[in-house]
């Protein structure tokens, strides 16, 4: 993904280091007393307002409820949470500042760039890193390098095997941003859609900041395409949803995990009804431990949790649960992780394949009302 503001639990990253220093001196002394640090990089201050502050807020829950059960082994859970703008350079900054003031992991990045750039100082540093919402492919994946949002290709082929196998669509356009994030979704996806039968018509690209989609709406029109698909962020997503509606268009669109975000029908509108998008959480799940985690959430926050919050909430909850068991060695917490099988999720079952990426199923979306509800399981 790319870059956001808001969220509690947020440390001016000038007070960060003398909060950790003070920790790490007394660790020697007392450690039952001494706070077990997570951190969290996010991009407060970017393009996908919604996905940071979710992300925020679900790891936050998880600490929350990780401190009102005793802790890990007593110890208190805390969260230091920092800014990368959704700038890779940041990311890598920030990644060697929190490892160095003694975190035992880190969740976040989220944006794909970023993450890929932090996921060669997670490995040279020994520190595990979980992104609640990179898709693109992840250098060091599996070593200390885990996600629980989905890969590209993972959704690419879910999304492909409804709309070609259920809805009939044969003829596709493309349209992504030019980023790490859009082209590898869009890549994922023609594969996807031409390994079942499909014709993608054309392949479109555009920049971030760009704001007029002329020639895409005019390109895909002239084609005969049957549906858009949409690879890239709300911010540029809703632009190209509305000129679209506004050229008198009605064909079926379906956009990438990114745009399954409250910020698509606020920013969209109508033009967004029909969106269909793979989902990496459904707060309408039945299961007891869903619904648990949409209950809290929503008496916290008084809305419903997306699936970047759910997706932090288990990276948290995921990496308290290979501490309770393994303690606070990094190595061991990257084997712990590396070695869950079917961990209770709120997302699903979680375990992690040779590359760190999550084994789990995923749900097809439609927005509806200005609501997104799963149309497959």
């Amino acid at each position: 993904m790319k870059r956001d503001a808001g969220g509690s639990w947020w440390w001016a990253l000038p007070v960060l280091p003398i909060i950790l220093l003070q920790a790490a001196c007394s660790q020697s002394l007392n450690p039952a007393s001494t706070p077990i640090g997570i951190g969290l990089i996010v991009p407060l201050t970017s393009g996908v307002p919604a996905a940071a502050r979710s992300v925020v807020e679900g790891a936050e829950l998880a600490a929350e409820e990780v401190n009102a059960a005793g802790g890990v082994q007593s110890r208190r859970l805390t969260l230091a949470t920092v800014d990368d703008h959704g700038v890779p350079d940041d990311a890598v900054r920030l990644f060697e500042q929190l490892a160095g003031q003694g975190v035992v992991g880190i969740v976040g990045p989220v944006t794909d760039a970023p993450t890929i750039a932090a996921s060669a100082v997670a490995e040279r540093l020994k520190v595990v890193l979980i992104s609640p919402g990179a898709t693109a492919v992840l250098p060091y994946g599996g070593h200390f390098v885990f996600r629980t949002a989905l890969p590209a290709k993972t959704q690419a082929q879910a999304l492909a095997r409804y709309l070609i196998g259920d809805l009939r669509i044969q003829r596709i356009a493309i349209i992504h941003d030019s980023n790490e994030y859009g082209t590898s979704v869009a890549m994922a996806f023609a594969e996807a859609a031409t390994a079942r039968g499909a014709t993608i018509t054309s392949q479109r690209l555009y920049r971030d900041g760009d704001k007029d989609f002329t020639r895409h709406v005019k390109g895909t029109l002239e084609e005969r395409a049957q549906l858009i698909f949409l690879a890239g962020y709300p911010d540029e997503g809703a632009l190209v949803l509305r000129q679209f509606r506004s050229a008198g268009s009605t064909l079926t669109v379906a956009g990438s995990d990114a745009l399954y975000s409250t910020d698509i029908p606020a920013w969209a509108g109508e033009a967004a009804e029909g969106l269909y998008v793979p989902a990496g959480f459904v707060p309408d799940t039945r299961l007891p431990v869903v619904r648990t985690f949409v209950t809290r959430y929503r008496a916290k926050y008084g809305r419903e949790p997306s699936q970047y919050a759910a997706q932090a909430y288990d990276a948290v909850r995921l990496l308290v649960a290979v501490l309770r068991r393994a303690g606070d060695q990094r190595t061991k917490i990257r084997d712990g992780i590396a070695g869950l099988n079917r961990f209770p999720g709120v997302t699903g079952d979680l375990s992690f394949d040779r590359w760190g990426d999550p084994v789990r199923d995923v749900t097809i979306a439609r927005l509806k009302g200005g609501t997104f509800a799963a149309v497959q399981r």
